[in-house]
């Protein structure tokens, strides 16, 4: 049955940061697939006096990416997160002008929104003017680091979890911090997908000779921004004891972000500067090829819903070396796809690299080919049918 559903989303790649929130937009093409129509509105910054932020100023209003109409709405933002709070009062008077457009060319039946703050919330005042039924999904620090902040944060974000006719999470963990906010609130767990004809098993050696890496080397390969969240301080610390046993492993990070000048510092105070390469963020399209070249990727996250990341390797046929936050362990089966670690711990975490990479290499094709027999039933395929038969489920109850 198709369904026209509007998607709010400020996490959704352009051209001035083309892999924000690509999950979102994987999500979207596979509803497409599945007979969806979608459309996308799409919070950017507006702050005039910001430089950083000049390029969101030439975006167009209207735009396709890969099929689906994405409509960029200007909505008052601050440098560095300041007045948070008002976020989502912010998003509702821009996008209440915006969706009035949108809904003359495209009368939705459902808002999804991605994350329960901001985009949430002002789906939840949104909803009342078209009368139709609203789902948010929560991807990670929207519900387990944002309603911490202060207690207006918090209780926006328990009245959009009210608001909000079904609330998705990408893990069971996820779900157990939205009902500690609002018992009532309807939920459901249906985990994030992959690709699995972008990311699929590739030869180490040839991608390696692509992308002109050391074919002799171990290579551990960090994906993400370089945001505290991330805690790369600890995998730098961790790699420094790893080096002490092999000084024949490498270390490549695929990002950016605020960090890159400290942690490009801590390395080079740590004597490993030379073994530890900041490559900056690389074309969606490249990563593939470089979650292939290595022999393990690995992520230390403080907090996580479900990295896709994760999914990606696994896709790749590559094991992983991760922090037991989030909904991580719900998917990595540890001592058979991968190998978890505490957070904050880089002891354990060099443990569980060395243990890969220096005890037991057999366990880099063993684990990788586990882990890519395992990813078969986490496709983008799988979640949007998930997903379909919820707004199924939904419209099928507006119209009784």
């Amino acid at each position: 049955m198709s369904h026209r559903v509007l998607i709010i989303s400020h996490m959704y790649p352009n051209p001035v940061n083309p892999i924000a929130g690509i999950f979102v937009h994987n999500q979207a093409k596979a509803l497409q697939k599945e007979g969806t129509e979608v459309q996308v509105a799409v919070p950017i910054p507006s702050f005039p006096f910001y430089p950083k932020w000049r390029k969101y100023r030439n975006l167009p209003k209207r735009t396709e990416k890969e099929g689906i109409p994405v409509y960029y709405v200007p909505t008052r933002m601050f440098p560095g997160g300041f007045f948070f709070e008002r976020y989502g009062r912010y998003y509702i008077k821009s996008l209440q002008t915006g969706l009035r457009e949108i809904h003359k060319e495209f009368p939705f039946e459902l808002i999804h929104c991605h994350t329960i703050y901001p985009d949430g919330y002002a789906g939840g005042e949104l909803k009342k003017e078209w009368k139709v039924p609203l789902v948010s999904t929560i991807h990670g620090s929207d519900i387990m680091l944002y309603p911490y902040r202060n207690r207006e944060i918090y209780e926006q974000t328990v009245q959009a979890l009210k608001a909000s006719d079904l609330v998705i999470m990408v893990s069971k963990r996820l779900e157990k911090e939205v009902k500690k906010l609002c018992p009532e609130a309807n939920t459901v767990t249906i985990y994030n997908g992959f690709d699995p004809e972008r990311f699929r098993p590739r030869n180490r050696l040839q991608v390696r000779a692509k992308l002109g890496l050391d074919p002799r080397k171990k290579l551990i390969l960090f994906i993400g921004n370089l945001y505290p969240v991330k805690g790369i301080q600890y995998l730098l610390e961790a790699f420094h004891e790893v080096r002490k046993v092999n000084r024949d492993i490498l270390l490549y990070l695929v990002g950016d972000g605020p960090l890159r000048t400290e942690l490009e510092q801590k390395a080079e105070e740590m004597g490993i500067s030379e073994a530890v390469t900041f490559l900056g963020r690389k074309p969606y399209d490249e990563i593939p090829d470089w979650i292939s070249s290595a022999d393990v990727t690995v992520l230390t996250s403080l907090s996580e819903g479900l990295p896709s990341i994760l999914l990606e390797s696994m896709g790749c046929g590559r094991t992983m070396v991760a922090t037991d936050v989030g909904g991580i362990k719900e998917i990595l089966q540890d001592g058979k796809t991968g190998l978890l670690a505490p957070a904050k711990d880089p002891g354990k975490i060099a443990h569980c690299l060395r243990k890969i990479l220096v005890d037991d290499p057999s366990l880099i094709t063993s684990m990788g080919e586990n882990a890519h027999r395992a990813s078969r039933a986490l496709t983008w395929s799988q979640n949007a049918r998930q997903t379909l038969q919820c707004y199924t489920t939904l419209l099928e109850q507006k119209s009784l």
